[in-house]
């Protein structure tokens, strides 16, 4: 099945492909999205800290020099910060728009389920770098699913964690819609 692509005019009348969307149809199981190199910096520690709402001080610029730490721990969920999922740049790698970014009719792909390995701390000082790719399509109940998984390794190339992100690309017939 070709995706559904949006056709413009231009002013000379020519008619141009601005985008083509990213259905379920056409992804592709490989599908991969460019790298991102994140620098973890105790600044960025304490900022993740204080959104998510954690008092623990160890996430915190020391109050003075006696207790400072050679090296600050970031939590561990700090792997969705320092290296996001980043669907639409998978999406545009491939030559697509994705849905929710899609200049007409645009929704979301709601978030079914994750799961995360740590395989080594993340500290103040790493480089993380991280990319993201398809790693399964399944139907079930006539739901359709996207599995993405992404990797990410510090600046010596060791890896620190990876997850496993599932989204609903569509719902069966019958299911919750937009237009329902």
């Amino acid at each position: 099945m070709r995706p559904k692509s949006i056709t413009r005019c231009e002013g000379n009348g020519m008619a141009e492909n601005t985008e083509i969307r990213w259905e379920y149809d056409v992804v592709e199981v490989g599908q991969t999205g460019p790298k991102l190199t994140i620098e973890v910096t105790e600044e960025l520690i304490a900022t993740y800290a204080k959104a998510v709402r954690n008092p623990n001080p160890d996430y915190y610029p020391p109050e003075s020099c006696e207790l400072e730490r050679l090296v600050k721990l970031a939590m561990p969920t700090m792997i969705f910060r320092v290296a996001p999922l980043r669907r639409p740049d998978i999406a545009a790698n491939n030559g697509f728009t994705a849905l929710e970014k899609a200049s007409e009719n645009p929704r979301q792909t709601p978030f079914s389920k994750c799961e995360v390995r740590w395989h080594a701390p993340i500290q103040s000082g790493d480089s993380i770098t991280s990319f993201g790719h398809i790693l399964s399509k399944e139907e079930r109940r006539g739901n359709k699913f996207v599995t993405f998984r992404v990797e990410a390794t510090n600046q010596n190339d060791e890896k620190v964690a990876e997850y496993d992100y599932t989204c609903v690309f569509e719902y069966g017939k019958g299911q919750n819609t937009r237009e329902s």
